[in-house]
């Protein structure tokens, strides 16, 4: 796999959909792939993908029983329960036990070979893959949102429901439910047991002379600690020696801090939970905005809660968190991964609650990428999540060193185009015809143009005035213009200092100079030649017209594709040849790219041009 890269970005409103094993590796769902990252407190590395799935994955979690460690399994819309191979990245086995969709999904710790689902008709599905052997059993009719095997009894299994409700069910007795656990009045994101047995070890208790509910657990006398999260904003904690909560922990309403976020982008609370292994007295759960906070169950006080990140500003996620995984690394270092709306996936040290890395993902399809010719290896990225990404690809420090901007775009990015003198100032075009200008190295919202096209911009592209505007008309500001061609086949030609005016259309130019009557074949691309002298234009009928500026006199016209041309690229400035400076290619619907030479057209222009006195 690449050193650098970006993944998909992890699926949301998932109980449990990344899980880490001991080894430091780290997987999530993501669409129909599961992810694997190797982790460590310094930087993550993105070393493979497990591919299989037809449908999202809605559920992921590592076998944890030593020396297995690189066995896991995933769930899915599909229907399907998968046990993967980690390492070789391959498939061992399958099963198709639900008929309805999958919610919850859990590796027993304790049984190395059991993996235990839930669906929304609440069905629970007990899976031995090593003999190939599921049993189903249907202790609730309610909707399964979570559940978690007990990492102290092997039979006992904790599930929460959509309405609030929680069982623990024993799995040896023909799902006899041994505890109902009654608190919840909304849905129950998240399930986590306590990492050591027995009740000892908190101070806060029911008040005595309580009746004991159902009795003690068989086989762990001693009970032990069940956390929940849920959409009513609690986080309680519950005694299986006792039946029933004996904490209950209510979110705090924090101030949002750090960066902005869209408010076009509706969110609902997601509270889950982790109960850190090295940490048994402490709880980490989500809140309302993305922050993290680590209750500690000793504390005496109403604020039993530290907030991670609290240092500095911009460390926590900036919307809501949908799950958290726990895992030790090198020095015995306990960390925390957390996967979030906002597309980042954090790892936190739970020794200081300090941020160690943020990797960013993307929510969609990548349909635009570019270097900036000015500032060296800065790579903008257009998604399909209506979101720019601008990469620092050459940092050294943060090999994920990454800006989002999502301000004024509210649609795919299809298009994006650098300047070619001025740094930081990057055009773009989206899905719903929009044109504007981001300043990259500024806070501000972009500008937009007022003229939109009907349909896709397919490309944005930077090139010198031709009429009716003039090179450096407007008090010398005007050195390039900005130009965009969309799906309804106009060629708009935007003045960068003033986009609340008017765009015109290129074509009445190429009539005016050219006495064309008939009408235009729609434009699909356009590239300006790096030197300003030449634009071609790729159009819907396969041909490629060159013209020089700019007037946008027709120079002759390319008829090599039978196909719409998709694209078109002039070579480069760089390199000692000048030749090569004569070289287009062009891509068409019909799969195959053609390089022209257009030296004895070009070659012949370009002497009269500099003869006539009219070079820049």
């Amino acid at each position: 796999m690449p050193e650098r890269l970006l993944p998909a970005s992890p699926n949301w409103y998932c109980s449990r959909s990344s899980d880490a094993n001991a080894k430091g590796v780290f997987g999530f769902g993501a669409k129909n792939s599961v992810y694997l990252i190797s982790i460590t407190s310094s930087s993550p590395v993105v070393v493979g993908e497990l591919i299989g799935h037809r449908e999202r994955v809605s559920g992921f979690t590592f076998c944890h029983y030593l020396g297995q460690e690189d066995l896991c399994a995933s769930s899915s819309d599909d229907g399907t329960v998968k046990i993967w191979d980690c390492e070789r990245k391959i498939m061992l086995k399958e099963h198709r036990a639900h008929q309805s969709t999958i919610t919850a999904l859990h590796w027993s710790p304790l049984e190395k070979d059991l993996v235990v689902s839930g669906d929304e008709k609440g069905v629970v599905v007990c899976y031995w893959h090593n003999r190939n052997d599921t049993q189903s059993f249907f202790p609730e009719p309610r909707n399964v949102f979570c559940l978690s095997c007990s990492p102290h009894n092997e039979n006992y299994i904790a599930v929460g429901y959509k309405d609030g409700m929680i069982i623990v069910i024993d799995i040896s007795k023909k799902n006899e439910v041994v505890h109902r656990l009654r608190g919840h009045d909304d849905e129950v994101h998240a399930l986590a047991w306590c990492p050591e047995p027995g009740e000892e070890a908190l101070h806060s208790r029911p008040e005595e002379g309580t009746e004991v509910n159902n009795g003690l657990l068989g086989g762990c006398e001693r009970g032990c600690y069940l956390a929940s999260g849920s959409k009513d904003q609690t986080v309680r904690v519950w005694s299986t020696a006792k039946g029933k909560g004996v904490m209950t922990l209510k979110l705090p309403f924090l101030k949002r801090r750090g960066a902005g976020v869209d408010p076009g982008v509706k969110e609902r609370l997601w509270l889950t939970v982790n109960w850190p292994k090295g940490h048994p007295t402490h709880i980490v759960s989500s809140c309302f905005g993305g922050e993290l906070l680590s209750w500690d169950l000793m504390k005496n006080g109403k604020q039993k809660w530290t907030l991670l990140g609290s240092a500095s500003e911009g460390q926590t996620h900036s919307r809501i968190v949908f799950n958290m995984t726990s895992v030790c690394v090198e020095d015995n270092r306990e960390l925390l991964i957390s996967i979030s709306m906002d597309r980042e996936i954090k790892c936190w040290d739970l020794s200081t609650l300090e941020c160690c890395w943020t990797l960013p993902s993307l929510g969609g399809f990548v349909y635009a990428l570019t270097f900036s010719p000015v500032d060296t290896g800065s790579l903008a990225v257009g998604v399909g999540d209506n979101m720019i990404r601008v990469w620092s690809t050459l940092s050294i420090q943060n090999k994920h060193d990454t800006k989002t901007f999502w301000q004024g775009i509210k649609s795919k990015v299809t298009a994006l185009s650098w300047h070619t003198l001025k740094e930081g100032s990057l055009a773009f075009g989206t899905d719903d015809g929009k044109v504007g200008i981001y300043e990259a190295y500024s806070n501000k919202p972009p500008q937009i143009s007022s003229t939109y096209h009907r349909k896709t911009v397919y490309t944005v592209a930077w090139g010198p005035p031709i009429p009716p505007l003039t090179f450096g008309g407007d008090g010398d500001k005007l050195s390039v213009a900005l130009y965009s061609c969309a799906g309804e086949g106009v060629i708009f030609q935007h003045n960068p200092w003033k986009l609340a005016g008017e765009a015109s259309d290129i074509d009445k130019v190429i009539r005016d100079t050219n006495g064309i009557k008939h009408k235009l074949s729609p434009h699909t691309d356009l590239s300006w030649k790096p030197d300003g002298k030449i634009l071609a234009i790729g159009n819907e009928d396969g041909s490629v017209d060159v013209f020089q500026a700019p007037n946008l006199k027709l120079l002759c016209t390319i008829q090599q594709h039978h196909k719409i041309i998709n694209v078109i690229c002039w070579h480069h400035e760089h390199g000692s040849q000048s030749d090569l400076g004569y070289l287009i290619a062009s891509g068409s619907s019909n799969a195959i790219v053609y390089v022209h030479n257009l030296k004895t057209v070009i070659g012949k222009y370009c002497l009269l041009y500099l003869q006539n006195g009219e070079g820049r």
